[in-house]
């Protein structure tokens, strides 16, 4: 089965109805220290968001550009026209969207992409970004880190069908430790800053229901009070055992 389907056909956005707004401002956190690393010389900038879900990520990443004196231009791709659609009724900055693949957009060129928790989902996710190099000059990538020991450990107590549930739910073909998602960064484009993201404390103080509900299952609740302590002692092992994210902001390879 084309796993494409599940985005075209309404299920992901059946499994996923929220889109993941709710973490918009905890990764727009991450992603304004990496924003902050580049010299933006151009008055306007030129920004691509792909598989950018609700548009609220992207509308926030636009801002952050207006508050500091840019003019934005933004743009969207996705494969399903209606989450194109989601997209730009929550961006108003976007001005152009494609539907489809990469060769959609032609000859057309960016300052930057986003691409936040979209790799994974993307079967030829190394030919994909290897093209994605020749239509931007900067690119932010948010990848989950699933390999890790707290992942492992569900995986097994779920007898070894933790995965493939991500897989059916969140359409997730790839699965990344810190190291691999570094290493794919490396092969791909020139690294320029990367940030590991804790996940346990926003899920331990975010107002919203969904993560309200995680909390009042006793397991998962002391699960994520471990992954905090962890992080606050061992930050330089933290990615390997709990679980997170790394946000890296490269450069596009010639």
């Amino acid at each position: 089965m084309d796993r494409n389907t599940i985005y075209s056909d309404g299920t992901y956005l059946t499994l996923n109805p929220t889109l993941h707004v709710e973490d918009s401002e905890y990764k727009m956190s991450y992603i304004a220290k990496l924003l902050e690393k580049v010299e933006w010389n151009r008055p306007e900038v030129r920004i691509l968001d792909i598989g950018g879900g609700a548009g609220e990520l992207g509308k926030l990443v636009c801002d952050w550009f207006v508050v500091n004196g840019y003019t934005v231009y933004a743009s969207g791709l996705d494969i399903a026209e209606e989450m194109i659609n989601v997209q730009k009724k929550n961006n108003p900055y976007i001005i152009k969207s494609y539907v489809g693949n990469l060769e959609e957009l032609g000859e057309d060129r960016f300052d930057l992409v986003l691409m936040i928790d979209v790799i994974e989902h993307i079967e030829n996710c190394e030919q994909f970004a290897d093209k994605l190099n020749n239509h931007t000059k900067y690119i932010i990538y948010n990848i989950p880190t699933e390999i890790n020991l707290v992942d492992m450990m569900r995986n097994l107590a779920m007898r070894k069908r933790y995965y493939a549930l991500q897989t059916a739910s969140l359409g997730h073909v790839h699965f990344f430790s810190a190291n691999s998602a570094a290493g794919f960064i490396a092969r791909h484009h020139e690294t320029v800053k990367s940030i590991f993201a804790e996940y346990a404390l926003y899920v331990l103080t975010s107002p919203h229901q969904n993560y309200v509900n995680q909390r009042k299952r006793r397991i998962r609740k002391i699960e994520l009070v471990v992954s905090v302590v962890i992080q606050k002692l061992i930050p330089g092992l933290a990615p390997y055992l709990v679980q997170g994210s790394m946000f890296f902001l490269s450069k596009s390879k010639p």
